[in-house]
């Protein structure tokens, strides 16, 4: 039997080959040294690749997502697991109650008066006929800001949400940096991804 074939007399398992003791032609040295790298990028590319099952897809502020997601924290990390606003419709409410009124809230100009401005939390949560032209933000937004009153978006503050709000009220968009203009699609983007 040659020494790569020798069985552990005790298990009958193969023994490891000495290695040490065999030389590798040249090309199987590169060969080999190839093979642990290709093992080693591939780790690092799944790594990278690889999401959790329930994550959001964003953990930072709106101007902090500008910068290709890279994120740097002080102080404690963020806490990153938001709910969608179907969540919020059948679950327990962290503060207040579901009969307070979105304008309690986010405070709503003459135009939104007679439709954001008399909607409840919940039904805003439900969706709203006049909330879908704009992308569910009102919806959105009432889901961040119960995400952020149960600790569950650390990166987001209530002060965010009703700036985001009152920006996109007045002008149609908002501005989550000079130059940078978000309107509804955006602005419903940014805040489902803090969402699962």
């Amino acid at each position: 039997m040659s020494k790569r074939e020798q069985q552990d007399g005790a298990s009958g398992l193969p023994q490891a080959a000495d290695t040490a003791s065999t030389p590798l032609p040249p090309h199987g040295v590169a060969r080999r040294r190839l093979g642990k790298a290709g093992l080693a990028a591939t780790g690092v590319l799944l790594t990278i690749n690889s999401t959790p099952g329930m994550a959001c897809e964003i953990c930072t502020t709106p101007s902090g997502s500008l910068s290709g997601g890279l994120q740097s924290y002080r102080g404690p990390k963020p806490v990153c697991a938001g709910r969608v606003p179907s969540y919020w419709t059948t679950h327990t409410w962290p503060s207040g109650t579901s009969s307070k009124k979105f304008s309690n809230i986010f405070s709503c100009n003459y135009a939104n008066s007679k439709t954001y401005g008399t909607s409840t939390m919940m039904n805003m949560l439900k969706g709203q006929s006049y909330d879908y032209p704009q992308n569910y933000v009102g919806a959105y937004l009432t889901a961040a800001w119960l995400n952020v009153k149960a600790g569950l978006s650390t990166f987001l503050t209530e002060e965010m949400l009703k700036k985001i709000w009152s920006e996109f009220q007045s002008k149609g968009y908002y501005q989550p940096t000079a130059g940078v203009k978000w309107y509804s699609d955006k602005i419903a983007e940014y805040l489902r991804g803090t969402m699962y």
